[in-house]
C-alpha cells in the first residue's frame, strides 16, 4: 500500500467495472509468443518498450537508462524509453494518451489516478495469463494477500507496487530551527502548531508550513485525518483521496460528507482555515508551482508533508548546501499500536500493460527481469560500485549521486528493497511496523474495488466540481463557512448518486 522511502522519494517529492474481456497474453507477434523472458537474442525479435511513468529525471538518469539498455538488448533484445511526466500533468495527459491510443505499451497508473475507471473502460490488459507464462519473478516477489487484495473484479489489471501495508506519512521539519527557537522535540500535533506559530513569529522570509494542493492525498487535512485511529477515516477512491464519500470505522457503510459534516473533517477544516489566516500556511498553496520538498531544501518552507518515516540522506546534503547548519527531521503522527490500523493490504501503485500495446508479451518479460535483484538494484539505485553498493544483503550506501531511474512506478516489492545503511533506529521500528501484516486490523472492505462504470458521467462531473473546491477547503485557502456551501450545492445531488451506487456494489460484495 505504501510508497517506499528509496530513490522514487527524490523524484516524486521533486516534482497525489466493465471488465477488460481479451484474452491474456494476445496483441504480441509471433516471435514472443513462442518464447519465454529467458530467451537469448538471436530468438527474438527487436523491441523497443514505450513506458509511461510520473516523477522527475535523477542526475544519473541516461548512465542507468544506458546499462539498462544494454543489458536488455543482451537479454531479451529489448530497449525501453521512459516518458516522464511530471504529476501535475499526470491525469490530464495519460488519459489523452489512453484514450488516443498512443503507442504506449506499460504505464503507471493508481487508485489515486484512474487505474478503477481505466480498467473498467477497457484500457488495461488483464495479466493473469502473461504472468503464469512470463512473469515469475513478478509473482513470488509479491505475497498472495497482495495479489488476491489488488484485483479489480476478480481480475487483474496492474502489477501492485509497495512494500508495506499503508503509507509512510511524516512531516518534515526544521530540526536546527526548532533547537534555535528552543523547542523540545515535536511529538504531536499541538507540538507542530507551536513550532509552526514560532516561525512565523521568529524567522521572517521562511514561510511556516506548504501542504499540496495538486494532489489531494497531501492535503493538510487529508494528512491528518490518515493518522487519526481514533476514528480511521480513509477515501473510497472514487475520486482520487477525496474524503467527500469515506469509510469511518470498519463497518462497510459509505458515508457522505456533504451530509454527514464528520465532525473531526469539519474541526480540521476549520482548523486549517485559521493556519491560514494566521500566515502559517503558504498563502499560495493554491497556485505554487514549486514541489514542497523543492521549496524546503531551498530554505523558503519550514514544515511540509511527505510520504516517508525518515529524512533521505540527499535531502539533507542538499539543505546543507544552501544553509551550512541546516538539518530536517521527521515528526511522525503514526500511531505504533498493533492493531489500531486499519488496512485493505491495497497498493497505492501499479504498472499496467496497455490493452492496445503490441508487445504485450515482451513488456511483462521486461517486468519480470525488473523484478530480478541485480536489475531491480540498477533501476532503483543506480550503477552498483559507481552509485551506491551493497552492505549485507538488505542494506545499501550511496557513493556518488546513488540515483536510479524508478522505483514505486515500476517494479517496488518487499522482497527485493533495500534499506539505506544509515538509516536511524526509530525509522527502522516505523517501517518494520508497517510491513507486517499482523500489526494491522483487516478492513472489512479487503478485495472490494467499485466499478465507475454504471454512474462514470456523475464520476466525471463531480470531478471537476470538486477540483473547484476541495484544495481549497482542505489547505485553509477557502473560507469554509461560505464555499463548503457552494460546494454542496453543486455537488451533492451527483456525489449522491455516486454514493448509492457505490454502497449497492459495497452491500453486494460484502454478502458474498
Amino acid at each position: 500500500m505504501a510508497k517506499s522511502i528509496s530513490k522514487f522519494l527524490m523524484m516524486s517529492l521533486l516534482g497525489a467495472a466493465v471488465a477488460v474481456s481479451g484474452c491474456s497474453g494476445s496483441g504480441g507477434n509471433a516471435a514472443e509468443s513462442e518464447h519465454s523472458g529467458g530467451a537469448g537474442t538471436s530468438s527474438l525479435d527487436p523491441v523497443t518498450l514505450q513506458v509511461v511513468i510520473p516523477g522527475g529525471k535523477g542526475t544519473n538518469f541516461d548512465e542507468v537508462l544506458a546499462e539498462v539498455n544494454k543489458r536488455l538488448k543482451a537479454e531479451l533484445n529489448t530497449q525501453v524509453k521512459f516518458t516522464v511526466i511530471d504529476f501535475a500533468d499526470l491525469n490530464q495527459k495519460t488519459n489523452v494518451m489512453l484514450s488516443s491510443g498512443e503507442s504506449v505499451d506499460l504505464m503507471f497508473d493508481a487508485p489515486w489516478l484512474h487505474l478503477d475507471t481505466m480498467s473498467s473502460q477497457g484500457y488495461y490488459e488483464e495479466l493473469s495469463g502473461l504472468l503464469d507464462q512470463y512473469g515469475p519473478n513478478v509473482k513470488k516477489t509479491r505475497p498472495q494477500q497482495m495479489w488476491d487484495a489488488n484485483k479489480i473484479n476478480g481480475s487483474i489489471y496492474g502489477v501492485p507496487l509497495g512494500s508495506a501495508y499503508t503509507q509512510e506519512r511524516a512531516v518534515f521539519i526544521r530540526k536546527d530551527l526548532r533547537e534555535q527557537m528552543k523547542l523540545p522535540p515535536v511529538k504531536t500535533y499541538e507540538d507542530l502548531k507551536a513550532y509552526l506559530y514560532a516561525v512565523r513569529d521568529s524567522k521572517p522570509g521562511i514561510t511556516p508550513l506548504l501542504a499540496g494542493a495538486d494532489d489531494v492525498t497531501y492535503s493538510w487535512v487529508n494528512w491528518l485525518i490518515r493518522d487519526d485511529t481514533s476514528v480511521n477515516i480513509r477515501p473510497t477512491n472514487f475520486a482520487g483521496a477525496s474524503l467527500i464519500l469515506y469509510y469511518k470505522g470498519n463497518d462497510g457503510k459509505v458515508n457522505n460528507f456533504f451530509e454527514t459534516r464528520e465532525p473531526v473533517i469539519w474541526s480540521s477544516i476549520q482548523d486549517v482555515r485559521k493556519l491560514f489566516k494566521d500566515q502559517v500556511m503558504s498563502q499560495d498553496v493554491l497556485t505554487n508551482k514549486s514541489s514542497p520538498a523543492e521549496m524546503q531544501l531551498q530554505n523558503k518552507i519550514a514544515a511540509s508533508p511527505q510520504m516517508a518515516f525518515g529524512i533521505p540522506k540527499p535531502f539533507n546534503d542538499q539543505l546543507k548546501q544552501v544553509v551550512s547548519d541546516g538539518e530536517l527531521e521527521a515528526v511522525r503522527l503514526f500511531d505504533l499500536t498493533p492493531g489500531k490500523n486499519l488496512s485493505n493490504f491495497k497498493m497505492d501503485n501499479f504498472i499496467c500493460i496497455v490493452k492496445a500495446s503490441k508487445h504485450k508479451e515482451r513488456a511483462m518479460m521486461f517486468l519480470d527481469w525488473a523484478n530480478r535483484q541485480e536489475n531491480y538494484d540498477l533501476l532503483e539505485h543506480g550503477i552498483e560500485g559507481v552509485n551506491w553498493k551493497a552492505v549485507g544483503e538488505h542494506q545499501y550506501e550511496t557513493l556518488n549521486n546513488d540515483a536510479g531511474i524508478v522505483s514505486f512506478q515500476l517494479m517496488l516489492n518487499p522482497a527485493l528493497e533495500r534499506e539505506w545503511v544509515g538509516t536511524d533506529e526509530e525509522t527502522r521500528e516505523y517501517r518494520q511496523f508497517i510491513a507486517q501484516a499482523d500489526n494491522f486490523t483487516k478492513d472489512i472492505m479487503t478485495g472490494f474495488t467499485f466499478d465507475p462504470a454504471p454512474v462514470k458521467n456523475e464520476v466525471a462531473q463531480f470531478a471537476t466540481i470538486q477540483a473547484k473546491y476541495y484544495s481549497g477547503l482542505f489547505n485553509g485557502a477557502l473560507d469554509p463557512d461560505e464555499y463548503f456551501a457552494k460546494f454542496k450545492k453543486e455537488g451533492e445531488a451527483v456525489l449522491k448518486k455516486i454514493q448509492t451506487e457505490m454502497q449497492r456494489q459495497a452491500d453486494a460484495f460484502l454478502a458474498q
